[in-house]
């Protein structure tokens, strides 16, 4: 069973075309490469299927793919990783959101888990992922296979209020002593 949409249940509407975006605008609002586009199209890439549909004209002809899988794929990865919707609201229900607004946080607020590892202080990646998993700052995968991707505001906030409580600490710690 192909994950791709036939001709004959494609909607038509007079303006069609718009329900679909090209492979490089789906690359550049995901923050994949090619090949993950593809990959992401076929059923079993998570488990409940397919994450995006693409429509497949020919073979050999370029591929589209339909908008609305990837706004449902995005506001599943909100809702499977806890992540709250931050998109401004939409003016008119017609209107799209904006194409960096749709993954649970802009790929400009992202950083990547090897560089969480680094600032914690750790070699291993469990601990982070620990702490992604407790909702400590919000982080999600496309793919159990893919890398987390991390908000760079929340792990900035993660980290102020881990120093401020040890600094408190470390504070009452040193009055206690002076008595």
């Amino acid at each position: 069973m192909s994950n791709a949409l036939e001709p004959g249940d494609q909607l038509i509407l007079p303006f069609a075309e718009k329900e679909y975006v090209d492979v490089g605008r789906a690359m550049r609002i995901l923050g994949v490469q090619r090949s993950t586009i593809y990959r992401m199209a076929k059923p079993g890439y998570r488990d409940e299927g397919a994450a995006i549909k693409l429509v497949e004209y020919h073979h050999r002809m370029r591929k589209r793919v339909l908008y609305s899988s990837i706004v449902a794929f995005c506001d599943f990865l909100r809702a499977e990783y806890g992540i709250a919707d931050r998109r401004p609201p939409l003016a008119n229900p017609m209107f799209r959101h904006r194409d960096c607004d749709l993954l649970p946080f802009p790929l400009s607020d992202t950083i990547y888990l090897a560089e969480a590892m680094e600032a914690l202080g750790y070699r291993d990646e469990r601990p982070v992922v620990h702490l992604i998993e407790e909702g400590r700052f919000d982080g999600y995968q496309l793919s159990k296979e893919n890398a987390w991707r991390i908000s760079r505001t929340s792990f900035k906030r993660f980290l102020a209020e881990t120093r401020d409580k040890e600094f408190a600490a470390l504070r009452s710690f040193a009055i206690a002593g002076s008595r």
